[in-house]
């Protein structure tokens, strides 16, 4: 049995039809970058123990991490944590990762 951390990304409702159309989310995992979707959550298996996850956005065609949101997770063995990304509703506002604790429930 093996941990995982799932991520999916909701940008605020001010401005979410600006970044979808000109931004792509982005997260890294312990240093690792992983591209996202806004529409999808993704499901990444990690060792047990702390994971540091960032979360931002790259404007297309720029390579500058924007909105950086940090958090650091623990996960034992067989845990699942689900985390959403979610921004401020100003661009600059960086990204919060709020743990799910089921269903539209964030902590």
């Amino acid at each position: 049995m093996e941990a995982t951390i799932e991520i999916e990304f909701a940008p605020h409702w001010v401005n979410a039809w600006l970044v979808r159309t000109f931004a792509r989310p982005f997260v890294t995992i312990d240093g690792v970058e992983h591209p996202m979707s806004w529409t999808e959550p993704s499901t990444y298996a990690v060792e047990p123990g702390s994971h540091d996850i960032a979360a931002f956005i790259r404007y297309r065609g720029t390579k500058s991490a924007l909105g950086i949101g940090r958090r650091t997770v623990t996960v034992a063995l067989g845990e699942h944590p689900k985390l959403k990304a979610r921004n401020g509703w100003a661009n600059h506002m960086p990204f919060e990762l709020q743990l799910r604790l089921a269903p539209g429930v964030d902590a």
